[in-house]
């Protein structure tokens, strides 16, 4: 029975992470402001979260993985859930007050940045095997965030286009941040908020609070 309800979470948080990449991808005029969309955090973490349960679903049915398959499948997966949960609280805290959309775009939005961020925590509470996380996993986790920050800002020295304005060390707020000084000063704040959220995910995991105590609600009904 848990197979398959977590067959059947995965293939949905598939869908609905696909659904709200299609619907604001198709808010663009041309090909190249889709392929400019695809710059931005939020478009990445989603997809990346897509692609990831669908690896979910299709490992679910097989009866047995290899131990670097099964590894490398928990590291994934944890990272996914930690970087959409990332998108959603910097969303939710600076950046809400500064786009208000409508229609599609409303729509595209709450997908991207509230639903899908929250089936994500939600399955990976549910399903994720307790007690599998290793202690130097938030060190592979940190590389892809801290890789987007680098590159978004030097890109950003160069083409002038940078996709969040706490990213932008050439404007004053509420077009950027400032200076690099400001800018330094907030990515070492929101990384030890990162690092100490990384940490927090292994000790919950350690504890059999994720895959552990809430899949317990469907032990009785595995022989279905």
């Amino acid at each position: 029975m848990k197979r398959k309800v977590n067959l059947i979470s995965q293939l949905s948080l598939f869908c609905i992470s696909l659904s709200g990449i299609a619907f604001q991808l198709s808010l663009s005029r041309n090909l190249s402001g889709a392929l400019m969309q695809l710059s931005y955090y939020t478009l990445q973490t989603n997809l990346i979260v897509a692609i990831v349960a669908l690896l979910n679903a299709v490992f679910s049915i097989r009866t047995a993985k290899s131990q670097i398959t099964a590894g490398l499948l928990r590291i994934i997966t944890g990272g996914s859930v930690l970087w959409i949960t990332v998108t959603m609280t910097i969303y939710h805290l600076l950046l809400s007050d500064h786009y208000r959309p409508r229609g599609q775009a409303l729509f595209a939005n709450n997908l991207l940045h509230y639903v899908t961020p929250l089936l994500a925590i939600i399955f990976w509470l549910i399903f994720e095997e307790g007690k599998s996380y290793r202690f130097f996993y938030p060190l592979l986790w940190a590389v892809y965030p801290l890789s987007y920050a680098v590159v978004s800002v030097i890109r950003g020295a160069i083409t002038g286009f940078f996709p969040y304005w706490f990213l932008n060390p050439a404007a004053a707020y509420p077009n950027g941040i400032g200076s690099y000084l400001n800018l330094f000063i907030f990515t070492l704040v929101v990384g030890l908020i990162f690092i100490a959220t990384e940490y927090l995910m292994v000790f919950l995991n350690h504890l059999h609070l994720s895959g552990g105590r809430f899949a317990n609600l469907f032990k009785n009904n595995n022989q279905i």
